[in-house]
């Protein structure tokens, strides 16, 4: 008897392990695959952020490197000898405080001049019902496809030969010229001709198209008007869709060159700069002139090579000092800004 019970004691276990294993072992395979699966994705952003940042990474380790140790194998990533002399002449070459001012406060006016345009037109679009409203968007989407370049002429022509229905010249005798103005600049981002004006219209209109029409037809019907609606309703909802264009609006206009050397040729652009360093004069480079003089300005004992590998490296410093205020300005708005993209309609 004992036997017998020993024995059907021990095919019970054996059946309820065996029915255990059945009911895990899918478990065990989803669990398995959802590491791989974690996996996969980890290594890839990690891939992507490398190619990403690789760049960048360069350029700190050049603007830290001594010159002595340009092209050495121990100075690769983290340099044998650190220094500041590569920032500072780079500081001196580019009068970097005045021209940073100057390039902050004409890109930040610009963005603010295209988000006022871009937001009334994209919420016109948006919202308002009228005849010929899908052909003038079809316009607006068209000038997306059609390259600045084809407008340069009459462009420039236009702002040589400013006048505003013949005001001008009826009190002045004369027409204005706006060439190498910041007036020029700001008049085609009021007007919707500034660069990529288009598509901040459509992500707007996208935008707008998403939020409830409920608010804005209740405030409709107690009597507020196109403007009160706009700006009392809409714009406290839309800070997403502000930062998204904003953020886009400020990084394509500080990179932007084609606009400020056809309308604003200045220097005090630090995006100017970095091309007018890279131009030769009399047989040497713009860049060699420019670290001669900081050198003398800073101090003789800082060193000074005179081979091209080190006018490279100079020029590197330089556009690390470019593009160091939009990696500070992206740093601070990334969560909105990535958030406003999401909800834009732009994703994909």
């Amino acid at each position: 008897m004992i036997n017998t019970e020993t024995i059907q004691k021990s095919q019970t276990v054996s059946e309820e392990s065996r029915s255990t294993r059945k009911v895990n072992l899918p478990a065990i395979q989803k669990r398995i695959k959802a590491i791989l699966s974690l996996l996969f994705r980890y290594a890839l952003i990690i891939c992507l952020s490398y190619m990403i940042l690789y760049p960048l990474l360069q350029m700190i380790t050049t603007a830290l490197t001594h010159p002595y140790d340009i092209g050495s194998t121990a100075s690769v990533w983290i340099p044998e000898h650190i220094t500041l002399d590569n920032i500072k002449v780079a500081t001196i070459i580019m009068d970097y405080p005045k021209s940073l001012l100057y390039s902050l406060t004409s890109t930040f006016v610009i963005m603010l001049l295209q988000l006022i345009n871009a937001s009334f037109a994209g919420y016109s679009f948006a919202r308002l019902k009228f005849k010929g409203s899908g052909f003038l968007f079809g316009l607006v989407i068209l000038t997306i496809i059609v390259p600045p370049t084809t407008m340069m002429l009459p462009q420039y022509v236009y702002f040589r030969n400013f006048d505003l229905f013949g005001i001008f010249s009826f009190l002045t005798g004369h027409k204005l010229n706006l060439l190498g103005k910041p007036a020029s600049m700001c008049l085609l981002a009021i007007l919707g001709q500034g660069l990529n004006s288009s598509l901040f219209i459509y992500i707007f209109r996208q935008f707008f198209r998403g939020l409830p029409k409920e608010l804005e037809e209740a405030a409709y019907v107690d009597g507020a008007g196109f403007l009160r609606i706009f700006t009392s309703i809409v714009l406290p909802a839309s800070k997403p869709g502000f930062i998204t264009v904003g953020v886009l609006s400020f990084v394509w206009n500080w990179n932007d060159t084609y606009f400020p050397l056809l309308f604003n040729p200045t220097d005090r652009y630090l995006r100017v700069q970095l091309n007018s360093l890279a131009a030769s004069s009399g047989g040497s480079s713009q860049i060699q002139l420019a670290i001669g003089n900081a050198v003398s300005k800073i101090s003789p004992d800082i060193v000074r090579l005179s081979t091209e590998p080190y006018d490279k490296m100079m020029l590197t410093v330089c556009k690390l000092l470019t593009i160091l205020p939009l990696i500070i300005i992206f740093l601070i708005v990334q969560k909105q800004f990535v958030e406003g993209v999401e909800r834009s309609g732009i994703v994909g």
